[in-house]
């Protein structure tokens, strides 16, 4: 069982990285989250997981436009951000805390592939074409995201 805090940063993460696709893709990237811990190649903590380095740069990059902005701040953040942070939470402790379905395949990445800038992710996630590389090939394409075992 995952706590509290878990449950909070997992929220963020999936907020600050799909909020645009809605429940659907927020649902996704927690599950992505989810999949990563003790993956091989991964971190056995959901908290190393989120803040990895060059894993979510939302959570890790303070370049990133998403790395400062707080669900919570109503000078930066819609109405309707914060009800889908509100989502993010609840759905949060569906997927860390029960047998919730998949979505994604059991992937451990995706990427937005139309504002993906990563050299690395091209070569050794999503291939030329979108697709997945042999060792990591695309599960599905759900609203903007496509995700790769």
């Amino acid at each position: 069982m995952y706590d509290q805090y878990d449950i909070e940063n997992a929220a963020l993460c999936s907020w600050r990285e799909a909020r645009s696709d809605g429940s659907t893709g927020m649902h996704a990237v927690l599950h992505c989250l989810k999949n990563r811990v003790g993956f091989p190649g991964f971190a056995h903590t959901l908290h190393d997981i989120i803040y990895g380095k060059n894993q979510f740069s939302s959570m890790s990059v303070p370049s990133d436009p998403e790395f400062s902005l707080d669900p919570h701040d109503i000078t930066k953040v819609s109405k309707e951000d914060y009800i889908l942070y509100m989502a993010a939470l609840d759905l949060a402790q569906i997927v860390l805390n029960t047998d919730d379905a998949d979505p994604t395949g059991n992937a451990h990445y995706y990427a937005n592939l139309k504002t993906a800038n990563s050299g690395w992710f091209a070569r050794n996630i999503s291939g030329p074409d979108g697709n997945g590389t042999p060792e990591h090939p695309k599960t599905v394409q759900i609203l903007h995201h496509t995700f790769y075992k």
